[in-house]
């Protein structure tokens, strides 16, 4: 399975060839971060991350009339799957294609 960002554009059901439900990979980071020294400067990195893939209704995740996706529902659609907010943050969103159907 190949794997890109989406390209910005807006989702109309009448007119977009696109498939109403859509794979999306979520990559995540812990909230609590652990701090090193490295070159005498002190650096936070994230205790833990995971990319966690969800299949979900398009219409759902996008908001209308703007390229954007809407990250406050994939959050709770992240907490009914064991990765609660006050724990993990959102590092970013990308849609899942099959492989041999790039639009490039």
């Amino acid at each position: 399975m190949t794997t890109y960002r989406p390209i910005a554009s807006r989702y109309n059901p009448n007119y977009d060839p696109r498939p109403a439900k859509v794979c999306i990979g979520v990559s995540l980071i812990t909230v609590e971060t652990e701090t090193i020294i490295q070159d005498e400067r002190a650096v936070d990195l994230p205790v833990d991350d995971d990319i966690h893939y969800i299949t979900v209704d398009r219409k759902l995740i996008e908001v209308p009339n703007e390229s954007c996706i809407r990250y406050d529902v994939i959050a709770e659609l992240l907490e009914k799957e064991g990765y609660p907010r006050r724990l993990w943050k959102i590092m970013s969103v990308w849609e899942c294609i099959p492989e041999g159907q790039h639009p490039f």
